[in-house]
């Protein structure tokens, strides 16, 4: 992440709207660190992938709901679109085009070793249920990053491998045709924000496992939410000496409370004993509330002025469209599509 801050160095990066609402995990581990590309000199390009949530989601009441949530959700935590490009994936038809093209130059058995699909094996999937989107997500994901020609592309290590094969595609193409149409782009792997406990104090926050924490929900889900996190198994009692070091709570507090004297206060009275889980989960949702209280507010300002979301959106797709579009002439030019026959 330290070369994104040290100048004019291009980003790109997508968000796949494949849930309905945004929790701390999903601030924490991806809106957050995307949002803070903006301030790179070099340009950011944050995309909404909505193609991409055709792999999962199949119902078009669900994929509308989850479109405009994660538009909102990321203008309010503090997208600047003076800042950074933003616009939806399937406004900028270049991506679809680009598509095609790639997967002329990756092989059948590239693509066969790709985490996604090798997962879903894994997981006992028939083979024959893997809908053909999932197996290509890698292409459009390829597509997605070289149509701008980015430095580098912030992923987390999971996605290490989809900016590998980004490259190989890359490579073989400009091996194919003897000229760097396509610069690689390189994986920027951040280190910052590891995996993020659920509240269950198990597994990874999932919607789908219900240990969340929300963003934009009412208050009184949000801090029943928060009073239901796991803590410490050992305790019994308040004036029993607490675990701080793997604590969810804890974890929580050292990524939402900005008063971090308050945060080392609680921690030294935890470790003595001299404090219980209610009052330390009462700060923490105290810190959230001071924490996400003008996203929160803005969030409400946008619902009611989708007028001004759709402009933003618009004046994005224009802007990535026209750098899209010169990469694709570029491209048709160098395959031999575009020809003496074209205007």
């Amino acid at each position: 992440m330290d070369k994104i801050k040290s100048g004019n160095y291009r980003v790109v990066s997508g968000i796949t709207p494949s849930g309905s609402s945004m929790h701390i995990g999903n601030y924490f581990g991806m809106a957050k660190p995307a949002i803070e590309l903006q301030e790179n000199s070099g340009g950011a390009f944050l995309f909404i992938a909505d193609l991409h949530a055709l792999t999962t989601v199949h119902n078009s009441e669900e994929l509308k709901g989850n479109i405009t949530n994660v538009v909102l959700d990321y203008l309010a935590l503090g997208l600047d679109p003076d800042k950074a490009t933003f616009f939806r994936q399937s406004d900028v038809p270049e991506h679809s085009l680009l598509t095609v093209v790639l997967g002329n130059y990756i092989s059948y058995g590239h693509m066969k070793r790709m985490h996604a699909f090798k997962d879903k094996l894994q997981k006992g999937t028939n083979q024959d249920s893997i809908n053909m989107g999932l197996f290509n997500y890698p292409i459009l994901m390829a597509a997605d990053i070289l149509l701008y020609k980015p430095d580098g592309v912030p992923v987390g290590e999971d996605q290490r491998q989809h900016v590998e094969i980004t490259r190989d595609m890359a490579e073989s193409f400009n091996k194919a045709y003897g000229k760097e149409i396509f610069p690689l782009p390189e994986a920027v792997i951040s280190k910052e924000t590891g995996k993020i406990v659920g509240t269950d104090g198990k597994r990874k926050m999932s919607k789908s496992l219900g240990n969340i924490i929300g963003i934009f929900e009412d208050e009184s889900l949000i801090k029943k939410q928060i009073m239901s996190s796991y803590t410490d198994p050992n305790r019994k009692k308040s004036t029993d000496p607490g675990k701080v070091e793997g604590n969810p709570v804890f974890q929580y507090h050292d990524l939402i409370n900005d008063d971090k004297s308050e945060v080392e206060d609680l921690k030294k009275r935890y470790r003595e004993g001299k404090v219980g889980d209610v009052e330390v989960k009462d700060r923490l949702f105290t810190a959230h509330m001071r924490l996400f209280d003008p996203a929160r507010k803005r969030r409400k300002e946008l619902e009611n002025n989708l007028d001004l979301v759709r402009e933003i959106l618009e004046k994005g797709a224009e802007k990535a469209g026209e750098i899209s579009k010169k990469t694709m002439t570029e491209v048709y030019e160098t395959l031999g599509i575009r020809n003496q026959l074209n205007v």
